[in-house]
C-alpha cells in the first residue's frame, strides 16, 4: 500500500497557515515540549502527516504540517519509522502470522555430579611409528 500525498489545495492552505515559517513542535520533532522550530521555509518546505497516513488514513489540512528539511527528517526517522515497524508487527501477530514470543516456565533439569561420572583411565601403552619387516633388506 503506497503513502497518499496531500492535494494541492492542502498544501497551499497550509503553507498560507504556516507563514512560511516551519510548524514544527514539541518532542515529536526533536525540539523541546511545546516550542515551536519557526525557521523560515525559503530554503524548502516538506509536507508532513502529522500522524501517520499508515495509521490515519487522514490527508486533512488538520493532519498537514508546512515543516523545515531538518525537522522532516528528525520525525522521520526518530518517530515514524519506528511506529510504522510497530504498526506492521501489530497487524502480523494479530493475524497470525507471527507468533509472540513464549519462554518455557518449568523447573530446570538437575545438575549432575561431573566427578562421580568420571572414570579413571589408564594411559595407552607405547606404539612404535611404523613396522620393520624383518625378511626385507636395506
Amino acid at each position: 500500500m503506497s503513502r497518499r500525498e496531500f492535494t494541492q489545495t492542502t498544501k497551499k492552505q497550509a503553507l498560507a497557515r504556516s507563514g512560511m515559517h516551519c510548524e514544527a513542535v514539541g518532542a515529536m520533532y526533536g525540539l523541546p515540549a511545546g516550542e515551536r522550530c519557526e525557521i523560515g521555509l525559503g530554503g524548502g518546505v516538506e509536507f508532513d502527516h502529522i500522524v501517520l497516513d499508515a495509521n490515519s488514513k487522514d490527508n486533512s489540512l488538520e493532519n498537514c504540517a508546512a515543516v523545515c528539511i531538518p525537522c522532516h527528517r528528525w520525525k522521520t526517522k526518530h518517530h515514524d519509522i519506528p511506529m510504522a515497524a510497530k504498526t506492521v508487527r501489530q497487524l502480523e501477530k494479530r493475524i497470525g502470522l507471527k507468533r509472540p514470543k513464549q519462554t518455557i516456565k518449568s523447573a530446570p533439569f538437575p545438575k549432575s555430579e561431573k566427578s562421580a561420572r568420571r572414570v579413571e583411565k589408564q594411559p595407552l601403552p607405547a606404539r612404535p611409528l611404523y613396522r620393520i619387516n624383518e625378511g626385507s633388506q636395506p
